[in-house]
């Protein structure tokens, strides 16, 4: 594998500012840039994905905050479509780069976007035709099954396509160093649900439509930002050439369908193997009443700011792994593994503290009835637990994700959220209650994480120069 000089670079993005961030820019300035921008993004979605709890949840109407709770896991799906295709493209588009096989990653970018359309017109299909046996299956309820059934029908039937489309978007254009344009994209999704969220709850649909209003918000809010990523890339095909959304440009040619499944893959079924574990979850609380069902979602809500947050440091640093690794260019590439760890761990560090010393104001903030109240408190107490073990789960799945390891990726996926975690639900279930449901989380992180460090250490002594070692 011939390395890739900067001056191929510079033919394929003409000099750009990116350009700079794989090659020349200091470490951690270059990891700064690409990061910033997309936890930024990230906070901005969880912002958006805690609105529609925050404003149903001023309704006081348990019934409604469980529906959204319930809701969340089939809503992940799409999630992980995105997943599948987003991340293997931006792991393939980033290597192809970085070996300097732009036509390669053209072809990428263009199987990615259709394959991605597709792929959400099915699941939008596959929802609408099935929608009572799904809601059955994921615990709904008598009391939650139409508030259930409209959100669907809102966010992932009509709102599919948009939806799958804004966040694989977000991966593709980061695959070419543009964090910060595709943080602008996701944000205006963001930032504009939380406008329309109140708009249309509480002041265009009469009362009691709370839960169709904060759907068709959220709809809205996704075409918004994927019609900006349209403009975007067809107003920036020639400063970025690999962006093309021909179907002439399809190809699975050189292994192009089978390396974006085979890294998409294991992204996707993290994805899903979550989903399902949110759903064994809610199956398990279920008997403890509506109220803790609503306490776990707003729990599992809160402590997005921290995984989705951690998870962006993550996502951000990809394609620069994956090009420096692509490129030879190892020692750059440890150097950034070690910079956004530090940044991963000491951010996740502070959410612990924060979430323990203020869990019951936070949940308070989303409902005010006392029985939700104090489920939620103790659920966050023991889901904040985890966060500094995912933060470094999520790093180490990355390095894998960029560099191509698919095997060590599908196997730490596997674990964490599945083989794991979920026997550990029943298990604590029968000596904690209900608490020991939430409490599978951490202890099945840290299990998890004692392996992927042991995995990690093995793929930097097998694939790279023995002077990256922590030891030497």
């Amino acid at each position: 594998m011939k390395p890739t000089s900067t001056s191929n670079l510079n033919a394929s993005m003409h000099g750009t500012r990116e350009a700079a961030i794989f090659t020349t820019l200091s470490v951690p300035k270059a990891v700064m840039a690409l990061v910033v921008p997309t936890v930024i993004s990230q906070i901005i979605m969880v912002i958006y994905n805690l609105a529609d709890t925050y404003f149903v949840g001023q309704t006081n109407n348990a019934s409604m905050v469980a529906a959204l709770s319930v809701t969340m896991p089939v809503f992940v799906i799409m999630a992980a479509v995105a997943n599948l295709f987003g991340i293997g493209g931006v792991s393939l588009i980033s290597r192809s780069l970085g070996e300097g096989k732009y036509e390669k990653a053209r072809h990428t970018f263009a199987f990615v976007f259709w394959g991605s359309i597709i792929a959400a017109f099915l699941y939008a299909l596959f929802i609408w035709l099935f929608h009572r046996p799904i809601i059955e299956l994921v615990g709904g309820t008598e009391d939650t099954f139409e508030y259930i059934r409209q959100y669907m029908m809102w966010t992932m039937v009509i709102g599919a396509i948009p939806t799958i489309l804004n966040n694989v978007f977000g991966h593709l254009i980061r695959s070419v160093g543009a964090s910060r344009q595709a943080s602008i994209g996701m944000s205006l999704g963001g930032l504009l649900n939380l406008v329309l969220d109140p708009l249309f709850m509480f002041v265009i649909l009469p009362k009691g439509n709370e839960v169709v209003g904060a759907a068709i918000a959220t709809m809205l809010s996704n075409v918004v930002a994927t019609a900006y990523f349209f403009i975007f890339v067809l107003r920036n095909q020639k400063k970025f050439p690999i962006f093309s959304l021909s179907p002439r440009d399809i190809s699975v040619k050189d292994g192009i369908a089978s390396e974006v499944m085979a890294i998409g893959l294991p992204a996707a079924l993290g994805t899903l193997l979550a989903m399902i574990s949110n759903i064994f979850g809610n199956v398990l609380v279920v008997g403890y009443g509506t109220a803790a069902v609503a306490g776990m979602g707003i729990a599992k809500r809160i402590g997005m700011i921290s995984f989705n947050i951690t998870m962006g440091l993550t996502q951000g640093v990809l394609p620069l792994l994956g090009f420096s690794y692509a490129a030879k260019n190892f020692k750059r590439m440890n150097d950034a593994i070690k910079f956004t760890a530090a940044l991963s761990l000491i951010f996740s560090i502070v959410c612990l503290i924060g979430f323990q010393l203020f869990s019951t104001q936070l949940v308070t903030l989303f409902i005010k009835d006392s029985a939700t109240v104090a489920f939620g408190d103790d659920f966050l107490k023991i889901l904040s637990i985890a966060i500094p073990l995912s933060a470094l789960c999520y790093l180490i799945t990355a390095i894998f994700q960029a560099t191509g390891q698919k095997m060590y990726s599908f196997v730490i996926t596997i674990l964490r959220k599945g083989i794991v975690d979920i026997p550990l639900m029943f298990l604590l279930r029968e000596l904690y209650l209900s608490n020991g449901v939430m409490a599978a989380t951490p202890v099945a992180d840290t299990i998890v994480t004692v392996l992927a460090i042991v995995l990690l250490i093995r793929f930097l002594n097998r694939y790279t120069h023995p002077k990256l070692l922590p030891s030497q």
